[in-house]
């Protein structure tokens, strides 16, 4: 049974019911604040992807691996085959006056996990910390440094990943976001952070256990509504199952290391990206 997308559906129906109205920045919304979605699949072998509609892993993959090289440089994302931080890094006004090739997305998630203050790779301490002390209280990574704000494109809305090595050999991983597109932020995040989970799984012999997202102000764009009311309309259908180059890890780590397997979905939907 597909319980990770049938917890999504309720989520998303519960924010468009139940959400206030709210102008934002990037359009009107419905919005809740405080929700979360706790994702389990990955302890049976199965990944949670959509199946309602069509997504495609393989650019989240490649903005993962750009994130993990911790670049500040919109062509690495692109080189990895992600174009959808062209959105917010090309109008940036510090991307004025360069050549496309040399346009950057500042110092956003992946520089924060490798280089936070300019020198500290919270990654390679999460291993470190992983492998000795597995049952710490510490094993954190967050994107979320004040006095850098200005110097990235775009906030950041994950902020907070905190991992758990359990008794029974699993690594468990809480996100916390202050921000979530839940139409298509989410679905993304959760591809993004259950393939961190399976790398870091990779490094410290653990097994993937519970996902589960913690989120701040949860909201449906107004324009996205009218394109759920066709999603529900469309079956769900199993999970695909993954696979993982048992040698993949955080610095190595390119998206042809993973792969879903059996992917059946109800087609392809349109949702606009809302800047």
């Amino acid at each position: 049974m597909n319980n990770y997308e049938q917890d999504y559906s309720v989520l998303l129906t519960h924010v468009i019911c139940a959400g206030e109205k709210r102008d934002t920045r990037a359009g009107p919304t419905r919005s809740i604040f405080g929700t979360i979605l706790k994702i389990d699949c990955l302890e049976y072998g199965w990944f949670p992807v959509l199946t309602q509609r069509k997504l495609y892993p393989q650019t989240v993959w490649g903005e993962l691996a750009a994130f993990l090289t911790g670049t500040t440089k919109l062509q690495v994302f692109r080189d990895f085959g992600c174009n959808y931080w062209d959105a917010n890094a090309v109008p940036w006004f510090e991307n004025h006056g360069r050549i496309p090739d040399n346009y950057t997305v500042g110092k956003i998630y992946g520089y924060q996990w490798r280089h936070f203050g300019g020198r500290y790779d919270q990654l390679r301490a999460l291993i470190q910390e992983l492998r000795t002390n597995p049952k710490g209280r510490r094993h954190l990574l967050t994107t979320y440094n004040p006095t850098e704000l200005h110097e990235m494109c775009l906030p950041p809305c994950h902020l907070l990943a905190q991992f758990n090595a359990s008794n029974f050999g699993k690594l468990d991983c809480i996100v916390t976001t202050r921000s979530v597109d839940l139409c298509l932020g989410l679905p993304n995040d959760v591809i993004l952070y259950a393939t961190l989970m399976l790398l870091i799984c990779n490094e410290v012999d653990l097994q993937p256990g519970m996902l589960t997202f913690m989120m701040g102000d949860s909201h449906v764009y107004k324009n996205h509504i009218p394109v759920t009311d066709t999603q529900f309309d469309k079956p769900q259908h199993p999970l695909p199952a993954y696979s993982l180059s048992p040698k993949s890890t955080l610095n190595t780590f390119v998206p042809g290391d993973i792969a879903l397997i059996n992917y059946t979905h109800s087609g392809v939907l349109k949702y606009e990206f809302n800047v």
